[in-house]
């Protein structure tokens, strides 16, 4: 006789989050496989995936004959019933039986009466043991709880004595169920992480905020998952209405919930809803017998001194199950609770609840609620109190604008589909939401097109509202500059200054998060705006000490304000006045409040200007890691031109290590998103580091040619202050290339902005600018004076760059030995940095000055200052540079500092080249000096 039933090939289902219980499985089959007998007991609450779990045993056991039984609760009491259901598919091996085992079997499965319980379950071994023998087996018996008694023996029986039978039994079960089997081991599925649970919805068109919430209240069960998306409706499911708190479910699982409610006492049944309006989880009542009949449904838990509702999905039955008018008193007995804690938000949230029709008190202390709780619950929490707030406020003006905050603080949270979807319900307040999606656009889209649509709505509030219209003016001409129509911005710089000189003693802007109170142009945020607007256009129009006094007073207040918006700005202006070590803790400031009270948008925007001070500074790695982290936040959050900024910084990044295919690859996706939207500061950002890479690779003209291009370049494809930064490389590069370019005045302006700023780097790259365009003698000095600003700088990259051009000024000026003291400093500089394109350059210009170390030792110890003397025969005698500082009285850093001058004059590398080229053996403790 054949093979009753092997289980067909069938598409295998996706079980999210479940690698570890998916390998217990596959080694039970594969054990099964080689003739070695199993079992498993899979345990999980209500919807954890016992089921998929036992569905996916079937499909890996393709080769074996599966026999299947899932328990229905209302055959629990028919005895046999469940035995009956999964050996009935088995009954034409049963003439293989000896014939008292094949009438026990037959008997009783006819019959529904067990008789004898040993001669029935020994039959039933007997038969599973000769399907086995021709076949694996796979026993499948879900929801082994519900089984009868007769049938739960006998399969108990039978899996406890299958041994190399090569059978698998797999049985399903709850948590704590009573009738768990001794001797079978226990697989517990546990709660999936979040990631999994977004896996389990990825498919269904879930905005991603919505998803989020969705996998938030399931509380790791995937059923549960389900059941709330079915709960849904298509307005929620796109993000343009929040959903219900806690949220409606929707399902088999939910209505069996029900189901139990149903038939709970009513006193019961409330102090349910009530627990399920306090998000599960409560104090113990005053009278703890009221929740027995819950406990002992299994519905609720102790933990500690409050009790919890075990099941999400049984939160959402007991809530929305109950009457309107019970939700309703729930919520006001809650809200006045936190009334006598003084809980303002939380009383606020639960008469919100109480009550459908619209009422200005309780939308206007909803609304004050959403503003406080941005710190701390973040924005995400706070776009949901501010929907709430406008679906109580009567007032359509008013209703609008707590839309358009709702929507903001979607967008603050990192999710732009649920802001734009929201902001689709203003119907009054159209400016305000115009604002907010400019300043999407700003990030995602064509900048020049929120420039144009602001300044005109600009226009139209400067009469009635004048610090709206100084908001509409900044963002245009954010708008404008990042395009790179500074033409553009400059007139919006100049409507913004008249708008604050006409607006009197007050611009009658409503405060945003964090920036104080108060009116008129002397409140912390409208000073900071037209502080930065009107000093970056002065530093852009070539009036740089101007722009720098007027960009200063930006920092300033930027930091009072202390919220990331104004940080942000502060960090910015940081950048442009060459204050790069305060635009590093301001941007850095800024990313961290944004983490901190979950304004995910604002993340990779600070960590933009981080990426640009870490690069000043050439801290490769810090800047790249910047740089990845904020282009992946980007593009979570749907900020394409962002993500174009950080493309084109990790482009710089990897010109600098000469990795050309990744400089390449960032750079071109860069470019081809700023001509899509028409954004000048990433596209400049991205060709001048395409230019680096030829200038590190040594193509100098081809270098001088894309630079000569970027240095002319218009909006959409440059930017002032990309065309201001790379005048020392034009120069370069020009010089080097033999190419002919007009540089001169660009390093006048360079310098007069160097000077402006008082940064010592920037002075010293007009110095370096200097010596490339002279000639003899008088390039060494500029050389020289550039090295002496650079060791008050902080940039070791480049001061190596200036040492390597310097160095190749002196070889070919013949002075091989000076040459060779800055061409071997700027080499293990390069070595150290991983700038190994220009490490390369200072190794062929060494070679050139014939500068091996070999070369070097035949010089001496000339080279050495006195006090340089002693340190290397102290270190040569093998004393630690601790040491050496104790009896020179020095610090140690000073040691560490003229030990590096050593070996880079020496051109050695360490301690033991130092002392074969000292050459006379001491004894430890003789001072020298």
């Amino acid at each position: 006789m054949g093979v009753i039933s092997v289980n067909p090939l069938t598409r295998t289902t996706p079980l999210y989050g479940r690698a570890h219980e998916l390998s217990a499985l596959r080694h039970l089959i594969e054990a099964a496989r080689s003739g070695v007998s199993g079992g498993l007991l899979v345990t999980g609450a209500p919807g954890a995936g016992r089921t998929a779990l036992l569905d996916r045993a079937a499909e890996e056991a393709r080769d074996f004959t599966v026999l299947r039984s899932l328990a229905a609760p209302g055959e629990g009491l028919l005895p046999l019933a469940g035995l009956h259901q999964l050996l009935r598919p088995a009954l034409p091996y049963l003439p293989r039986l000896p014939e008292p085992q094949r009438e026990a079997l037959t008997r009783a499965l006819d019959t529904g009466e067990p008789g004898d319980p040993f001669p029935l379950a020994s039959a039933a071994l007997e038969l599973l043991c000769e399907i086995a023998a021709q076949c694996p087996l796979l026993l499948c018996v879900d929801d082994f709880h519900l089984l009868d008694r007769p049938s739960r023996e006998v399969v108990a029986f039978a899996a406890r004595r299958l041994d190399q039978e090569g059978t698998a039994v797999l049985l399903s079960a709850p948590d704590g169920d009573a009738d768990r089997l001794a001797g079978i081991p226990v697989l517990r599925l546990r709660p999936l992480d979040r990631e999994a649970l977004l896996c389990v919805l990825s498919d269904e068109g879930l905005v991603g905020s919505v998803a989020g919430e969705i996998a938030a209240a399931a509380e790791g069960n995937p059923r549960a998952a389900l059941e709330l998306l079915d709960g849904t409706t298509a307005e929620q499911r796109s993000g343009s209405v929040a959903l219900e708190q806690p949220p409606l479910s929707r399902g088999e699982l939910t209505e069996a919930f029900a189901r139990t409610l149903s038939r709970l006492p009513g006193t019961t049944r409330l102090a349910l809803v009530r627990l399920a309006a306090e998000h599960g989880r409560g104090p113990l009542p005053p009278d703890p017998d009221v929740l027995e009949p819950a406990r002992a449904a299994g519905l609720v838990a102790e933990e500690g001194r409050h009790v919890v509702l075990t099941h999400p999905l049984a939160r959402s039955a007991c809530y929305h199950r109950a009457r309107p008018a019970e939700r309703s008193s729930v919520h006001l007995a809650l809200a006045r609770v936190c009334e006598a804690e003084q809980e303002e938000d939380r009383a606020a949230w639960h008469r919100a609840m109480a009550g459908s029709a619209p009422d200005e008190r309780i939308a206007a202390a909803l609304h004050r609620a959403a503003q406080r709780t941005a710190d701390r619950r973040g924005h995400a929490h706070a776009a949901l109190l501010h929907e709430h707030a406008a679906r109580l406020t009567p007032d359509p003006a008013a209703r609008g604008l707590r839309l358009t905050e709702a929507a903001r603080s979607a967008w603050l949270s990192g999710d732009p589909v649920r802001a734009r979807r929201v902001l689709e319900r203003v119907r009054s307040a159209p400016d305000h939401a115009d604002l907010l999606r400019a300043e999407m656009d700003l990030r995602s889209g064509v900048a020049i097109d929120a420039s144009q649509r602001l300044g005109a709505t600009a226009d139209r509030l400067a009469g009635n509202d004048p610090g709206a219209a100084l908001r509409m003016l900044f963002q245009a001409g954010e708008a404008s500059c990042l395009s790179g129509d500074h033409t553009r911005f400059f007139a919006t710089a100049e409507r913004a200054r008249a708008l604050v000189a006409g607006a009197g003693p007050g611009t009658g802007a409503e405060p945003g998060p964090g920036r104080g109170s108060g009116t008129g142009p002397a409140r912390p945020w409208d000073r900071l705006v037209l502080d930065y607007m009107t000093g970056k256009a002065a530093m852009f129009q070539g009036r740089h000490r101007e722009g720098a006094v007027l960009l200063a007073r930006a920092e300033e207040a930027a930091e009072l304000i202390g919220d990331p918006q104004a940080l942000v700005l502060g960090g910015i202006a940081g950048l442009l006045r060459g204050d790069h070590v305060r635009t590093r803790s301001l941007a850095g400031r800024a990313a961290a409040v944004a983490r901190r009270t979950g304004a995910l948008t604002l993340v990779p925007q600070a960590l933009e200007f981080l990426t640009y001070a870490e690069m000043w500074f050439g801290r490769l790695s810090l800047a790249q890691a910047s740089a990845t982290e904020g282009l992946r936040l980007a593009l979570d959050s749907g900020q394409d031109n962002c993500a174009s900024h950080h493309r084109g910084a990790l482009a710089f990044v990897a010109a600098i290590r000469g990795e050309e295919d990744t400089c390449r690859e960032h750079a071109g996706t860069a470019l081809a998103m700023a001509v899509e939207h028409d954004v000048g500061l990433p596209a400049g950002l991205a060709a001048w580091a395409l230019a680096l890479l030829d200038l590190g690779a040594g193509r100098t003209a081809e270098a001088a040619m894309r630079l000569r291009v970027l240095a002319r370049s218009g909006p959409g494809s440059g930017h002032a202050a990309v065309r201001l930064l790379l005048t020392p490389y034009l120069v370069e590069a020009s010089v080097r290339g033999g190419v002919r370019v007009r540089v001169r005045s660009g390093v006048e302006t360079f310098a007069s902005w160097a000077e402006a700023t008082g940064n010592d780097t920037a002075r010293a790259l007009v110095m370096r600018c200097r010596g490339l365009l002279s000639e003899g003698e008088e390039a060494s000095v500029f050389f020289e004076s550039a090295l002496e600003l650079h060791s008050s700088g902080y940039c070791d990259f480049e001061e190596a760059r200036t040492r390597l051009l310097f160095g190749g000024h002196l070889r070919r000026s013949r002075h091989p030995g000076r040459a060779r003291e800055h061409l071997y400093t700027a080499m293990e500089a390069f070595e150290r940095l991983g700038a190994r394109p220009w490490a390369r350059q200072a190794g062929e210009e060494l070679r050139a000055a014939r500068g091996s170390a070999v070369a070097r030792r035949r010089t001496g110890l000339e080279p050495l200052s006195p006090q340089q003397l002693r340190i290397a025969r102290h270190v040569a005698d093998g004393a630690t540079n601790r040491e050496v500082a104790s009896r020179l009285f020095l610090s140690t850093r000073t040691v560490d500092h003229h030990l590096r001058n050593i070996y880079s004059k020496l051109g050695i590398r360490s301690r033991v080249e130092l002392s074969q080229l000292i050459g006379v053996p001491r004894e430890r403790g003789h001072d020298p000096g």
